[in-house]
């Protein structure tokens, strides 16, 4: 117990903000040594690789809580338009989702990001999913489309689901939007923002 105590004291030392890179990774060249304070008097070694091991752990941990800190917080978006008409010069049916968005976080201002659309059938089975091909440039506020074709789907109606994320479409940036279209009309509900999910672009839970 007395080992497993100091070990973690001198873990939680090394974690905290007051070392500096440098002393961080001077102290962790060192082999530390404690001596147990006991009748015995006997000696025991931590590791310098156990102690890169529960940095790595204390790091991967901070990311984790860093990257869902603000989960889909960094833009807002609301519906603009929506669509699903069949198309004339090809085969298919279309569905086009326009939004107007915000961006809430300036640093994302000048930079790449993507949008995910899914769409769903009536079974809420998704028959679609599409996203910008480049990505598209962020401002402090604009206008997207996003569109897709569905071939060989009979369905009259479908929901569509729009969701900013980042260029890879993994880290959702923004509230997802949900509209219900039925074919050749435009929204046949009122869009509505749903409480961001970690699957992106998801229906929200029956």
């Amino acid at each position: 117990m007395i080992v497993g105590s100091m070990r973690l004291t001198i873990i939680q030392i090394l974690a905290l903000p007051l070392f500096s890179r440098l002393r961080m990774s001077a102290a962790l060249t060192l082999v530390v040594l404690v001596v147990a304070l006991s009748n015995s008097g006997n000696f025991f070694l931590i590791k310098h690789s156990d102690i890169m091991k529960e940095r790595e752990t204390l790091q991967s941990y901070a990311l984790i809580n860093t990257a869902f800190a603000d989960h889909g917080e960094e833009i807002s978006i609301a519906l603009n338009s929506a669509t699903f008409i069949p198309l004339r010069s090809a085969e298919g049916n279309q569905v086009r989702v326009g939004v107007n968005y915000t961006t809430l976080n300036g640093t994302l201002i000048g930079n790449t990001i993507n949008a995910v659309m899914k769409v769903y059938a009536p079974n809420t089975t998704a028959i679609k999913s599409t996203s910008f091909p480049n990505g598209i440039i962020v401002n402090s506020s604009g206008t997207a489309e996003i569109k897709t074709t569905i071939i060989g789907n009979s369905t009259q109606n479908v929901t569509a689901v729009v969701q900013f994320t980042d260029a890879s479409r993994t880290v959702p940036l923004s509230n997802p939007v949900q509209i219900g279209l039925n074919l050749t009309q435009g929204a046949a509900s009122t869009a509505v923002p749903l409480e961001p999910e970690y699957e992106i672009a998801a229906l929200p839970p029956e």
